[in-house]
């Protein structure tokens, strides 16, 4: 995989920033963008360190050297190796890439005296945003942040994205901040699994795409300190993307997914229930469906604070399907929401229901982790494929 140039073109309105790139794959080269308002054109960079960022696991995933025509960030480039090095041992089917670059000789500019924040209107964005604003602010002031079409999916199965963008913009007038936003095509043209490989990758991409505007961009954190996995965003990786002009800051890991709930309620209660978005089958609108399992995650804690009533982007109220949806999400955010009833001594019901379920799926997990270390593994895919035949016809 080859970046040949970068090049930033203005079409009407906005600023697009285009990385051409070659693959085994693609006889013509293809065109990377991220693109912003015109308005924005002074914190658009020029340089090739964003396209390195969004390539970099890509090129790994299909096993082709990455060789980068323009300089980059010194600083960047000598961490290139390390981040690989992490992904490949994370997952052994990523291969091992040549990385072929140079780094700048003069660097690409003082850093700017503001900083910015990712937002797609979740528990993390909201804990990061609101934690940045009024808690434990940054060296420099938090004004924007971010929010990318082609982000959240890619830009062909975005639905009610233009609700979302003026929700969002809503949001940071009501908080006295600028909203900036933006498009890119790097999941269009890149389909990786984008929570297991490509999100941290993806958002750090488009910070350093903005490099000259900030001189700190957080990315909120999907886990806690005390549950760190392989991941497609971590602290081991996200802040490694840094440069001398830009540090990425891997935010929020301090706090389980449910303490932040309980925290941005107490922060900004209003605010927060007439505007969560949580739902991963929304496809970029601002609305939960109610039903899959990060919406049944987020209900149950409000649940448990006694906000589950209020909260006006929940219009679905029904929790029949929450046992069957938990069991299929994280142990340990469901072991979170427990920890959480019992802190907050939620109603008896709440808790015993968590707890009949955290029970069941630690004897799941051992009986798995038991059976993957014996004879019965072969025995594993039948198993999976009953349980299947059986979920279906419930």
């Amino acid at each position: 995989m080859r970046l040949i140039d970068v090049s930033k073109v203005e079409r009407g309105d906005s600023i697009r920033l285009i990385g051409r790139v070659t693959t085994k794959e693609s006889a013509e080269p293809l065109e990377v963008y991220f693109e912003f308002p015109a308005e924005y054109r002074d914190f658009i960079a020029d340089e090739a360190d964003c396209f390195v960022v969004a390539l970099l696991v890509p090129a790994m995933a299909s096993d082709e050297p990455l060789e980068i025509v323009p300089s980059v960030s010194p600083l960047l480039l000598g961490n290139l190796p390390r981040i690989r090095d992490i992904f490949h041992n994370w997952y052994g089917w990523m291969g091992r890439i040549d990385i072929r670059a140079t780094a700048r000789s003069a660097p690409a500019g003082p850093p700017a005296p503001r900083a910015a924040t990712f937002f797609s209107g979740g528990v993390d964005s909201f804990y990061t945003l609101l934690k940045r604003l009024d808690k434990e602010t940054l060296p420099v002031p938090l004004t924007h942040m971010i929010f990318m079409r082609g982000i959240e999916s890619d830009l062909e199965h975005g639905k009610a994205v233009a609700e979302a963008q003026a929700w969002a913009k809503q949001i940071a007038g009501e908080l006295g901040i600028g909203c900036i936003v933006g498009e890119t095509n790097i999941r269009t043209l890149f389909p990786l699994h984008w929570e297991k490989y490509y999100f941290g990758s993806g958002l750090s991409a488009t910070a350093l795409a903005l490099a000259p505007g900030f001189s700190y961009v957080c990315i909120p954190s999907s886990f806690s300190y005390s549950h760190q996995v392989a991941h497609g965003s971590t602290p081991l990786v996200d802040e490694r993307f840094s440069t001398e002009q830009l540090h990425l800051i891997h935010d929020g890991s301090e706090a389980t997914r449910a303490q932040k709930v309980a925290r941005i309620l107490e922060w900004r209660r209003e605010l927060v229930l007439k505007h969560l978005r949580v739902c991963i089958y929304n496809k970029g609108g601002a609305s939960n469906c109610g039903k899959c399992y990060k919406c049944v995650r987020t209900a149950v804690a409000l649940r448990i604070l006694g906000a589950w009533d209020d909260a006006e982007t929940f219009a679905n109220k029904s929790t029949q399907r929450w046992g069957r949806v938990i069991s299929h999400d994280h142990l340990v955010l469901t072991e979170e929401n427990l920890a959480l009833a019992k802190e907050w001594g939620a109603d008896p019901e709440i808790t015993r229901f968590l707890e009949t379920i955290v029970r069941r799926e630690r004897r799941r997990t051992a009986l798995l982790t038991y059976a993957r270390n014996s004879p019965l593994q072969r025995l594993l895919p039948l198993a999976y494929y009953i349980k299947k035949q059986v979920e279906e016809r419930l």
